[in-house]
Order: structure tokens, then C-alpha cells, then sequence
């Protein structure tokens, strides 16, 4: 099955992420971005309601997103919510690392996004709190989108959406680098999917 993803990630490394975006592998069918080009992005980076907008519309019909990793990456809020409106979606979350890839300056190795990031979840089951590491002593709500509710495409397996708060690492445990992704991309796809809660006909 076909999936449409959606890639998330730090601006400054576009260089790099156009070399994924743009590979074999990526075919326009999976390609659902939220910022299709540098134009695009400066005119919607001119208000937070309007990067909002954009990124929870290119959000719409996706079930993985893919969060590109440089250096810098974990630092980002855009990042952050990018993340946090996947997990109101229910999508699956794949962390790959473009650490040296694509024409200089290449990205450097960076922390993981999900690694400073919490959800805990409502006793209800019905929805999660959003933390995120204050990077100093202790996690903090995140002010961007402190709680998101389970809609209808929500469907994550019960050991991600009841319990204690836990590091979204911990549970969103798939990260590779892009060198040893890209062979495969397809299947490592459709495992952050299965990981969600996806079969193979949803």
C-alpha cells in the first residue's frame, strides 16, 4: 500500500533534506510536505497561524511522518509541533539522521526530537499531554500545542495511548540513518505504520 508521508524538519538543513525528498526512493505518491520550497516557506513563516495552517494541511491523508535530523532539529519548535499534530493524527514516527549527507555545509550529527518530548497519557485514554525537555532541569507543557485528543484516525495500540508519561523515544523507538534507510525505505515505512497501529489496508 501506497502511504503518504509527511517530512519534518530543520529549515537549515534543506540542503541535505532535498537530497531525500528528491531520491528514487521517494516517490511523488509518499510526498507530502509541508513546505514544498523555500517561496512557500517564507511566505508562510510570516505569522504563526499561517505556518499552522500549512502544516496541518499538508498534515491531512498522512500516517507516517518522517523527521529528518540534524543538529539542530531537536531545538525546533516547528519540529516539535510537526510532531504533536502527528501524534492527534496517529501517525507513526520514523526519526532518520542526514548527519553528512547531500553538498556542503553537510549537517552534523544532532539529538533526536523525540528524545526531549513527552506524552502523557489521559486516564481516559482519550488523548495525551505534551511535554517537552526545558533543556535545563525538567519538562515543561509545550506552549505550541500542550494536549492533543485521539480523533478518528487516531489509532495507536493501547501501550502507546494509556500508562505513565513516557519519553516519545521510548515508544517511536525507529531511527536510522538516511545511507542505510534509503535501500529500504519502503518497508522502513511501513514498519513506523504497523509501530502506529496501521495494517496494510488502513
Amino acid at each position: 500500500m501506497a502511504r503518504s508521508v509527511f517530512f519534518s524538519f530543520d529549515y537549515d538543513d534543506i540542503m541535505a533534506v532535498n537530497v531525500v525528498r528528491f531520491s528514487d526512493v521517494v516517490l511523488p505518491a509518499n510526498r507530502n510536505l509541508s513546505f514544498g520550497d523555500k517561496s512557500m516557506y517564507e511566505e508562510a513563516k510570516k505569522t504563526e497561524g499561517a505556518i499552522k495552517r500549512a502544516i496541518d494541511s499538508a498534515l491531512k491523508s498522512t500516517t507516517v511522518t518522517v523527521i529528518l535530523v540534524g543538529l539542530s532539529t531537536w531545538r525546533s519548535d516547528w519540529v516539535r509541533y510537526e510532531i504533536s499534530k502527528s501524534l492527534e493524527r496517529g501517525n507513526g514516527l520514523l526519526v532518520v539522521d542526514i548527519d553528512g549527507v547531500g553538498p556542503d555545509p553537510k549537517p552534523l550529527r544532532g539529538a533526536s526530537p523525540l528524545g526531549n518530548m513527552m506524552a502523557a497519557p489521559w486516564n481516559n485514554g482519550e488523548g495525551f499531554e505534551i511535554w517537552e525537555w526545558n533543556g535545563n532541569d525538567r519538562y515543561i507543557e509545550f506552549a505550541m500545542l500542550p494536549r492533543v485528543r485521539n480523533k478518528d484516525s487516531a489509532r495507536y495500540p493501547a501501550r502507546f495511548a494509556s500508562g505513565d508519561a513516557y519519553r516519545l523515544d521510548a515508544k517511536f523507538d525507529l531511527r536510522v540513518h538516511w545511507t542505510d534507510a534509503q535501500g529500504n525505505f519502503p518497508d522502513w515505512i511501513a514498519t513506523a505504520a504497523g509501530q502506529a497501529g496501521f495494517t496494510q489496508t488502513a
